[in-house]
């Protein structure tokens, strides 16, 4: 008589367990991101790549420039940006210096340079370059940009690295 081989059974039931909470979770993701955009529709995020202001185009096989001046960033906007440091904010074009202390003045020069970008605020958008220990000061800034209905973009910056605006902004300038 031939012997029956012993088979062996296999329970997947655990494993059914872990793939539907795993697809619980990515529902609940979609859901919640969902009912967010539904929230804010008029949330919209320009993208803000510093390199934008730092590019210089490559040169062409003639010997003379080329290209576009901001290929990285925004090209229907250019960008004007404040250096957010935990003490001070620097104000590009012009690298003006402002104290934190004197953001509590009225008509101060941060307010001043908002409503001059606010006025073109169909060409032009911020750019907030926050360096390490400048979170609050950066939360403020953002609220006062956000409040005067200017787009915003937000950039990571390390605490010893320059800007060095003008001179890139003039080297590119009128090239579009």
């Amino acid at each position: 008589m031939a012997r029956k081989k012993a088979q062996a059974k296999q329970d997947l039931s655990s494993f059914m367990a872990i793939l539907i909470m795993t697809i619980g979770a990515l529902i609940v993701l979609l859901v919640s991101n969902t009912v967010i955009i539904m929230a804010n529709p008029e949330n919209t995020a320009i993208t803000s790549v510093v390199t934008s202001s730092l590019f210089i185009p490559p040169p062409t096989g003639d010997g003379t420039e080329g290209g576009m001046p901001f290929p990285h960033g925004n090209m229907m906007k250019e960008p004007v940006y404040i250096d957010v440091h935990p003490d001070r904010i620097i104000m590009y074009p012009g690298g003006e210096v402002l104290p934190v202390r004197e953001l509590d003045r009225p008509r101060n020069a941060l307010e001043q340079f908002l409503e001059r970008v606010h006025e073109n605020r169909h060409e032009e958008y911020v750019v907030l370059l926050v360096r390490p220990r400048a979170a609050l000061v950066s939360r403020r800034l953002t609220k006062a940009v956000r409040d005067r209905d200017i787009d915003l973009g937000h950039e990571l910056f390390e605490a010893g690295r320059a800007v060095n605006y003008e001179a890139r902004r003039a080297a590119t300038e009128g090239k579009f």
